[in-house]
């Protein structure tokens, strides 16, 4: 092992740094708890000292120059676990410190470890990167455990069951086309279901988790990361029920279909990013009127008193969103997509850029998400052209807010159906121009 000085001691002071970060938490968490812990500041640095140490002295006596510490260690930790008293509030203890103790022994030799194929500054990052990790899970506690009790079991099991077929079905599946258009590819489709659907559950689980505990605002932003249209139908049923909610219930739709917007523009850098510099004049100046848009509605709930009755009632409507892991959710996701894709590959096989541009109106009258993907590929593929993609995809936009002001209209009412077109359609309007500007 040839290493310099600089080297030794900037694997040092990364384990101890790790060290003293988590024998900080480990302290002021025993502190706060009022619970004895084996050791806080002054052992963990210790430990990984020990780990550095033992790192270093694999050069001179192998793999037991490492072994024997560590087990050394792990006698230690075993006897402060025993003796540690129980009562009978809590007859059991945890095992989280003495874990971490382990870890940061580890994360100690590991800068020294020429085992792990990474140069020595890489593996003094990836020490530093694991001890925050560690420190992290620590010191969240319990936002950790509030995401736990939120999710429920039916979430969990879909959640799983999504995961296995993404890493055990997903591969198996055949990565070419048998349709004239090439458009429908199984392997492309999981993936684009795949994609979506981690996208989608990111707001799903913040509506679980904070949404109905935050206001309505966070409601309405992550609602729109999950489903726009479920947020557009819990808050016009609110509004339905409660005439005087109107403005404050407009602004949470327009909310969401705003946030829809940078959403889709995530995945277009996700799925295919040369495609980025040339649809975010679209996405920047659409969502830039939504911004507005809402940040008038709010100001005009305000003044007429609707945030404070919100606020006083502690009631926000509950939108009921599908998980997006779901089997169920990931089938019709995945029909969505192959249908749309060979649709709009049909139309602009047989009547070019007028066809493409048809089929995107009417797709966004149910799914945006899948005319960007098939927009998206076939930019990719050179069969379509920037100008028509930015236009393509900006008609989506128009007709899906289009659908959205319906749904308000209709199930809402005229009051927040008008307010929500007021900024809705301005919106898809801009996008359009710009798309035929850019």
């Amino acid at each position: 092992m040839d290493l310099t000085q600089e080297q030794v001691a900037m694997g040092f002071g990364t384990a101890l740094a790790v060290g003293a970060l988590v024998g900080l938490e480990r302290e002021r968490r025993s502190r706060t708890e009022k619970q004895p812990m084996f050791g806080g500041i002054r052992t963990f640095p210790l430990i990984a000292l020990l780990g550095s140490l033992s790192g270093l002295a694999i050069g001179a006596f192998g793999a037991m120059g490492l072994a024997i510490p560590f087990i050394c260690v792990s006698a230690f930790l075993i006897g402060a676990y025993l003796r540690v008293p129980r009562t009978p509030e809590q007859p059991a203890l945890g095992l989280t410190s003495e874990f971490s103790a382990i870890l940061v022994f580890f994360l100690g030799a590991v800068p020294f470890l020429e085992a792990i194929p990474l140069d020595f500054q890489g593996r003094t990052v990836l020490a530093g990167a694991c001890g925050a990790v560690v420190m992290a899970a620590l010191a969240l506690r319990e936002p950790l455990h509030k995401i736990a009790e939120a999710v429920s079991s039916e979430d969990l099991f879909a959640t799983v069951r999504f995961i296995l077929l993404a890493v055990v079905l997903l591969p198996l599946l055949p990565d070419r086309t048998w349709d004239p258009y090439e458009a429908l590819s199984p392997f492309k489709i999981g993936i684009f279901v795949v994609l979506v659907a981690a996208v989608s559950f990111v707001g799903y689980v913040a509506v679980r988790i904070l949404g109905e505990r935050k206001g309505i605002g966070v409601t309405a932003v992550f609602g729109g990361i999950a489903s726009s249209t479920a947020v557009t139908f819990a808050f016009s049923n609110k509004a339905k029920a409660q005439p005087e909610l109107s403005r404050i219930s407009a602004f949470a739709i327009v909310i969401a279909c705003t946030i829809m917007l940078p959403r889709l523009f995530v995945i277009i850098a996700m799925i295919h990013p040369p495609l980025v510099q040339h649809v975010w004049p679209v996405f920047a100046s659409t969502t830039a009127v939504g911004v507005l848009g809402s940040a008038l509605l709010y100001r005009v709930a305000g003044k007429r008193g609707e945030t404070v009755m919100i606020k006083r009632e502690h009631e926000e409507p509950k939108t009921k969103l599908n998980n997006p892991f779901s089997l169920k959710a990931a089938f019709k996701l995945g029909v969505a997509f192959a249908l749309i894709r060979l649709i709009a590959a049909a139309a602009y096989d047989m009547w070019s850029d007028t066809g493409l541009y048809v089929s995107a109106l009417l797709a966004g009258l149910s799914d945006v998400d899948a005319l960007l993907i098939a927009v998206t590929r076939m930019f990719a593929k050179d069969q379509v052209g920037a100008s028509v993609a930015c236009i393509a995809i900006a008609c989506a936009i128009l007709t899906n807010s289009l659908i959205k002001t319906s749904f308000a209209m209709f199930i809402g009412g005229r009051r927040v159906g008008t307010l929500v077109a007021f900024v809705l359609i301005p919106t898809a309007i801009v996008g359009i121009v710009t798309a035929l500007l850019t």
